[in-house]
């Protein structure tokens, strides 16, 4: 079994870490990591951002209503706890609100949940204290990066790109200062990515079927006709 690196769980010899440069945006990001993306997901993108952005921290589990680590973070009258997901409800980064928390000098701190569509549902479905945070999204709408993974629909992007977007939104709001370089979120995600595409176009011609070309014989099997 290949050494793993202890800070992204990748195999030392495709650890990521090297090509990591820390974001100091001012704002306190937590990963509500399903136990699925922390311990079986290769790609999974929401180590990579938490290991980028300073100060945030990841909390692993399915239901958090009775995590005392978050309930703490989330009571904490230095912050404005938010949590990032989309739907009608949601505010956009101009939003008086958050310039209220600025003058107040209230720190954001913005609760992400880093799992598929399908578990991140489940989350929030069962975790009363995050369902009752005031939800933040984007004012635009982005065309994910994930190439070699598939998303539900325009519109839904990884967690690392969500933070990335999100944070260009504030920087455009003027709630995180533009001289920050948020860049090199982008750049990590985009350096995975292309390993991601080199391994499968390696196993390809090895004769070794790609991981996803069983995925495309699921989804004809699947199709209706």
């Amino acid at each position: 079994m290949a050494e793993k690196c202890l800070k992204c769980f990748r195999p030392k010899i495709t650890c990521y870490c090297p090509y990591i440069i820390p974001i100091e945006s001012g704002i306190k990001f937590v990963f509500l990591m399903h136990p699925k993306e922390a311990f079986r997901q290769h790609t999974g993108t929401g180590r990579l951002a938490s290991l980028s952005l300073i100060e945030s921290e990841i909390i692993v589990g399915v239901d958090f209503s009775k995590n005392k680590r978050l309930n703490a973070l989330i009571e904490d009258s230095k912050y404005k706890a938010m949590l990032l997901y989309p739907g009608e409800e949601s505010i956009s980064c101009d939003h008086q609100s958050l310039v209220q928390a600025k003058e107040e000098s209230k720190q954001l701190l913005i609760v992400v949940l880093d799992a598929t569509w399908f578990f991140a549902k489940k989350m929030l479905r069962l975790s009363s204290n995050v369902r009752m945070l005031p939800k933040i999204s984007f004012s635009k709408v982005y065309q994910s990066q994930f190439i070699f993974k598939r998303q539900p629909a325009i519109g839904y992007v990884s967690t690392i790109e969500s933070c990335y977007y999100l944070l260009k939104e504030m920087q455009q709001a003027n709630l995180v200062s533009k001289e920050i370089n948020v860049q090199p979120l982008m750049d990590v995600f985009k350096r995975m990515v292309d390993f991601q595409i080199k391994a499968e176009q390696e196993r390809i011609a090895s004769g070794v079927p790609g991981r996803h070309a069983y995925d495309l014989k699921r989804d004809k099997k699947n199709r209706k006709p």
